[in-house]
Order: structure tokens, then C-alpha cells, then sequence
């Protein structure tokens, strides 16, 4: 039997000083389980050949508050929730577990007898059945909830087969141990690979990716958790992938939006794997405005672990619009729509850092029906970028006059404000934005009896500019993207590693680039003219 022992990340948080020891709550995130790992905050004795020389020691009490211990775990249920494991606080469950699938993670301030690491923990452990367990110290990481349960994750991953997620350069040179993700520490979109140093990061997930056993050797974190030689595998998907199977959301619950009650729904689920789609019904009996939120669940925890997109169908699977905003892991719609049925599909979505492997975790849905009776029959909003401009055009039905069209736009497709008011006899409107980034724009309509509606949302790139090309959109579902350029050149698609994929050359004006079968992820798009090279982020979905 092969023993590696494996250190997490070095730690860089001055440690706190705490000895008030907290009640520690029995928490379990999948208590039918019986895989199971025990994170044990309440201190243990530990007597193993593996651990201090063969020394018995005491390892303390983690000196977390209850409210810390509580963000913790959390952090960790959802990172391991797409398993069929427990993740639990309560040491009668960890015993009740078979001893081939249940391993104990001490979260402890006493750390002197081992060094300066935020954690450690032998490789497979989890599968020996030996009772040896791993460590996260508290103290080394300064009593931070998130960083102890992003080291707690860490840990947990190596006992099930995990090594580093390593970064390599282009060349293959070596450039960390520990790959430090992508994206401004705390911003909503930045990445990191849980097994490597994923302090700083919003989304941290499990990655495939290169590992300290080589740059010529992909680490598949999820195939490896849930390959038979854990044992535990993944959860069955309870939410149908077609309109076919979808789940139907009864508008029924009785729930408050804009201040008053209301009709409508609100479910939680789980994407459980890189490529599901989950997709639910709602059928609208009358003409409503109507309300849509979808966002990563982060219940007892700052931690989310899935970039949503909201895509609404109609009655026949047709897309009516899909949601997204690029600087938001959380969706939110608020528009008019018809009588009739919808499907809503939700999934996971690559971003500017990350491809969406690794995923996976639990979200919330939520919708509401605001009760009115309404006068305006239909109102569609559509929009393009051209040239310059955007380029903004809409067709109103209503039962009695408009009073006034207010044009709101928003950079992140959730919190809007008012840009512009039109003629309420109005169907366009076109400007020049300030910014280079996308836009999202919407109509609000109030109608001479004072009755207000919300458009669909149409979102739009700024496509002018000084640069030699213009990307319509950096997220391409397709093998294809649409760009303006003011010239022609040489143009080419590389991947991560440097590796060309594609190329050719544009014309002057409107071009659509043609990449080839690509998989999800982030490549290069390089702008070639004589020695000069411009480069974009493109996202494959």
C-alpha cells in the first residue's frame, strides 16, 4: 500500500488568539449516505504510527465559534453535495459508517506539533481503513471560516485520491505548486481548483487540470472522487433535461414581491454534473408581469459553486431569451409575458475565468406573478449592435393609452436604472455606449391608468472603438464569432497552452470566424497585423 503524505498550501493568515470553545452543532449533508467524512472541531486524541512520530498528542478544540463552525461545513456539504456522501459534525454517524468509507478531518489550533501548513493528510486514506486521519489548523489560518473550509475540502480531496492541482507554464516550466485560479481575489466570478490555493477565490470547484505528478498529465478531480475505488459515486439527477421530462412548478405559493403578495414558486435543486440541464414548467394562466431569480445556493455559507444561466422557453422548446449576466453567478428576469406554458432550463455556465467543469452544487429558483389586471396585451423589446450604436426597436399591443416608455439599462442584467425617456408614442431608439462592455436594457411602460410593465431584457456588446477588432460577444455557443473589424487581418485561435486551433483571416466590416469543433472552456482569440498581436478571452459554452 502506497502512503503519500500531502501537505495543503503554506498558511499566510496571522494567526488569532481564541480559547473560548464552542458547542459544536450535529450537523449531515446527506445523512442516507454511508460514505462519510467527519469534520471534528471538538478536539481528539490521537494515537497512530502516522502522525507525530508514533507520539500520542492531544489535538485541541478548533477555538471556532459556533457561527464559524456552521459557515464551515456548509462550505465543505457543498463542494462534496453532488456525492452520495455524508458530510457530517456528529462522531456517532462517522463510527456507524463501514471502515473502508469514513475518514475524520480534525479541525484543530494545535498545529506546533507539525509545522506551518494549513493542513495535512495522507493520500487514499479514506480507503485504507486504518483510522488515520487528516488535519486542517485553524490557528495557521487565522480562525477564517472560509479558509478552514476551503482547506477542509483540500484535505478531504487528498484521503480521496487528489493530488495538487499544479500550474505549468506554455513550456511546461513549472511555475506553482499550487494553482492560484484566475479572476481578482473576491470577485464574484474568480476561480480557483479547490486543491489548489483557492484562499482568495469565489468559485472554487474541482478541476481537470494539470497535477505534481506532471504538465503531460491531466488530473480528472471528479472521475477520481467518484470512481468505484471511493465507492460512494455520484447522486442520482432528479429534474428532467427535456420538456418532455420537466418538473412542473405549481404557482401556488403565496410569496411577497415589489412589496405585495403575490403568486408563485420557489424550489431549491442541484446541478450534479458539468453537462446537466434541468428543466421546470410553469404555465401562466393570465397576462402577467413575472418575476424570475435563479441563483448558487449559499445557505449557511458565503460559498457558491455554480455560474447559472436562465434560458426561457416556449410552449414548443423554442428559446424566447437566455440570461447571463458576466459579472453575476445569479440570474434575475423581470418581464411581461402572456397566458400559456413556459419551460424554464437552468445549468451551469462557463465565464471569463473558468470553464463550468466542476459546477456542480445546489441552487434556488424563485418566481412570482404580480397580481394586476392588465391592459397591455404584449410588448417585445429587440435589439442589435450596429457599428457604433446600439440600436433598440419594440412593439407595443395595449387595451388603453401609453403615458410614458422609460428605457432602463444595467451592465450586470440584474440591478437596472433609468437611461432614457422616449415619446410614449415611441418603437426605437438608438445611442452610443460610453463603456466597451455588454448592456443590458429594458422598457418600463406606464399606462394612463398608472399600471407599470417591464419589457423582456435584450443585452448588447458595444461594438465601436479604436481597437482593430471588435468581439460582439466573448461567450460563443456555437463554433463561431461575430466580429467587426476596421481592417484585414491574420487571425487565430489558441488554447490555454498555446496550442493553435484555428485561423484565417478577416475582411473589413462584419466577419464571422469560423473555429472549429472546440470543447467548453477558455482559448485566445489573437489579432494578427505584421508583428503586432491583440488578444481576447473567448468562452466556449
Amino acid at each position: 500500500m502506497t502512503r503519500t503524505l500531502i501537505l495543503s498550501i503554506v498558511a499566510l493568515f496571522t494567526a488569532a488568539t481564541q480559547t473560548a470553545y464552542a458547542q459544536v452543532p450535529k450537523l449531515n449533508s446527506n445523512p442516507t449516505a454511508q460514505a462519510t467524512i467527519f469534520l471534528d472541531f471538538d478536539g481528539h486524541t490521537v494515537s497512530t504510527p502516522y502522525w507525530n512520530g508514533g507520539q500520542t498528542f492531544y489535538a485541541t478544540p478548533s477555538g471556532l465559534t459556533e457561527a464559524k463552525i456552521i459557515t464551515a461545513f456548509y462550505q465543505v456539504a457543498e463542494d462534496f453535495s453532488p456525492f452520495n456522501l455524508n458530510i457530517t459534525t456528529d462522531s456517532t454517524v462517522y463510527f456507524a459508517a463501514p471502515l473502508n468509507k469514513r475518514q475524520r478531518i480534525i479541525v484543530t489550533a494545535y498545529s506546533s506539533w507539525y509545522g506551518s501548513a494549513g493542513g495535512v493528510a495522507y493520500l487514499n486514506s479514506f480507503r485504507w481503513g486504518m483510522e488515520i486521519p487528516g488535519f486542517v489548523f485553524a490557528n495557521l489560518l487565522g480562525y477564517n471560516e472560509k479558509n478552514i473550509g476551503e482547506a477542509s475540502s483540500h484535505e478531504s480531496g487528498h484521503t480521496l485520491g487528489l493530488n495538487h492541482q499544479t500550474l505549468y507554464d506554455a513550456n511546461c516550466n513549472f511555475v506553482y505548486e499550487y494553482n492560484p485560479g484566475t479572476g481578482t481575489n473576491g470577485s464574484p466570478t474568480s476561480w480557483a481548483p479547490i486543491m489548489g490555493n483557492s484562499y482568495g477565490k469565489t468559485l472554487t470547484l474541482w478541476h481537470k487540470g494539470t497535477s505534481t505528478q506532471g504538465c503531460s498529465k491531466l488530473q480528472d478531480d471528479l472521475a477520481i472522487l467518484g470512481s468505484s475505488d471511493n465507492g460512494f459515486g455520484f447522486k442520482e439527477d432528479l429534474v428532467g433535461n427535456t420538456t418532455r421530462t420537466a418538473t412542473v412548478l405549481p404557482m401556488s405559493t403565496t410569496i411577497t414581491a415589489n412589496n405585495q403578495p403575490a403568486t408563485g414558486f420557489n424550489i431549491s435543486s442541484e446541478i450534479n454534473s458539468s453537462s446537466d440541464i434541468d428543466i421546470f414548467r410553469i404555465d401562466i394562466t393570465s397576462a402577467t408581469r413575472f418575476q424570475i431569480a435563479a441563483n448558487p445556493s449559499t445557505s449557511g455559507t458565503t460559498k457558491p459553486n455554480v455560474d447559472m444561466q436562465l434560458t426561457i422557453l416556449d410552449s414548443k422548446g423554442n428559446t424566447i431569451n437566455s440570461y447571463n449576466p458576466p459579472n453575476s453567478l445569479g440570474v434575475a428576469v423581470d418581464s411581461f409575458i402572456t397566458a400559456g406554458t413556459y419551460y424554464l432550463r437552468l445549468n451551469n455556465v462557463a465565464n471569463s475565468n473558468v470553464s463550468n467543469y466542476g459546477m456542480l452544487g445546489d441552487y434556488v429558483v424563485s418566481g412570482a406573478a404580480l397580481p394586476s389586471t392588465l391592459p397591455v396585451q404584449s410588448m417585445k423589446l429587440n435589439g442589435k449592435a450596429n457599428n457604433n450604436k446600439h440600436e433598440l426597436n419594440w412593439n407595443i399591443i395595449a387595451d388603453e393609452p401609453i403615458e410614458s416608455i422609460v428605457i432602463e439599462s444595467s451592465t450586470n442584467g440584474m440591478g437596472f436604472s433609468s437611461m432614457q425617456d422616449v415619446n410614449s408614442n415611441s418603437t426605437s431608439y438608438s445611442h452610443v455606449p460610453s463603456e466597451k462592455k455588454t448592456i443590458y436594457y429594458r422598457l418600463l411602460v406606464t399606462t394612463a391608468s398608472q399600471l407599470k410593465y417591464y419589457s423582456n431584457v435584450v443585452a448588447l456588446r458595444e461594438v465601436g472603438g479604436q481597437s482593430k477588432v471588435d468581439v460582439v460577444t466573448n461567450i460563443i455557443s456555437k463554433n463561431e464569432i461575430a466580429l467587426n473589424s476596421n481592417g484585414s487581418y491574420n487571425w487565430r485561435i489558441v488554447d490555454m497552452s498555446g496550442r493553435a486551433l484555428a485561423n484565417g483571416r478577416t475582411t473589413s466590416g462584419f466577419n464571422v470566424l469560423q473555429t472549429g469543433s472546440l470543447n467548453s472552456g477558455m482559448y485566445l482569440l489573437q489579432i494578427i497585423d505584421g508583428g503586432e498581436i491583440a488578444t481576447e478571452k473567448i468562452v466556449k459554452q
